[in-house]
């Protein structure tokens, strides 16, 4: 009988971090607590790598729901008016002013660094999480002292797990996992502002475990909800950089 009742007790206690909600539920509050019908920002991406060194980076995004995004880079000289545009992760297009022309990223390509950062282009093309499938169940937990949810999620292959913040849903940090379940890349999300009803976060860090290198991405201005239209993202902005 003693046995029985440890038995249920250790059941009862695991059952208490299972949430009642389900992980689509989850993240289809953290979108909504999260997403604008659209966005324009301008931000700096400060970039360190292992060695200390620190390159930075001027950028203007635009977008519109979770899907649209196009972005172009201010500065420095070298790389100003090279711009990318993604309709969703498997869309996605960068624009080279040597080059004259759109090409489109296919492939490994959409793996490659966006700007030299530690973000890929894929990376970008899902940063609000769009195009995630969660897996399995949440798990009720804590990060850092605050009550989160766990969700195990999958982006077109690539297993992360996710934190959200229990009380606001709130994306808290995302950490990529290799093929044995190590941890390859962390973004943490914070310093969140509410805008007409929006939350978002004016500082993404991107820690990237297999280089050893930071990128972190700073807001310094942002207008939502301002009737962009879905024309706006084709490749004539492109070119002319929006």
């Amino acid at each position: 009988m003693k046995r029985m009742q440890a038995i249920t007790s250790v059941l009862l206690c695991l059952s208490a971090v299972v949430s009642a909600m389900s992980g689509d539920e989850v993240l289809d509050r953290m979108r909504e607590a999260t997403t604008a019908s659209d966005r324009r920002i301008e931000a700096v991406m400060r970039i360190t790598d292992k060695n200390g060194r620190v390159q930075e980076r001027v950028l203007r995004m635009v977008m519109k729901g979770d899907n649209k995004l196009l972005v172009r880079f201010l500065e420095p000289a070298d790389l100003r008016g090279v711009s990318f545009m993604s309709t969703s992760p498997e869309n996605m297009w960068v624009y080279l002013p040597a080059q004259g022309r759109v090409r489109r990223i296919s492939g490994s390509a959409a793996e490659a660094s966006f700007g030299g950062s530690d973000f890929s282009y894929k990376e970008m093309a899902n940063i609000s999480f769009g195009s995630s499938r969660v897996q399995g169940v949440p798990v009720e937990t804590e990060l850092n002292g605050v009550r989160a949810y766990q969700l195990l999620i999958d982006d077109g292959g690539t297993q992360s797990r996710l934190w959200v913040e229990k009380e606001r849903y709130l994306p808290l940090q995302v950490e990529q996992l290799d093929r044995d379940g190590g941890v390859r890349k962390r973004i943490i999300f914070a310093e969140f502002q509410q805008e007409k009803g929006v939350w978002m976060p004016w500082l993404i860090r991107l820690e990237n475990r297999a280089k050893g290198s930071v990128t972190e991405l700073r807001l310094r201005s942002a207008e939502l909800n301002i009737g962009i239209r879905d024309s706006y993202f084709s490749e004539e902005n492109m070119k002319k950089g929006g």
